[in-house]
């Protein structure tokens, strides 16, 4: 699971079916994504930093936290 995405995602209060809609993509297929059960592109990664006015290091950046 992809969990700063998800944290953003919550703290811009918004469902996945919104973001998938705004990405243009099925519901599903994002639900897959975020859980980390599939790839974002590289495009897709970027119109999220740009959805959620943030940078895609702190959406998919390692956790630094050791």
């Amino acid at each position: 699971m992809n969990s700063q995405l998800y944290i953003t995602r919550r703290e811009h209060r918004m469902k996945q079916r919104e973001v998938a809609e705004k990405l243009r993509m099925h519901p599903q297929s994002y639900h897959l994504k975020e859980s980390g059960k599939r790839e974002f592109t590289i495009s897709e990664g970027k119109r999220l930093a740009r959805i959620f006015n943030t940078s895609l290091d702190q959406l998919f950046g390692e956790d630094k936290a050791i």
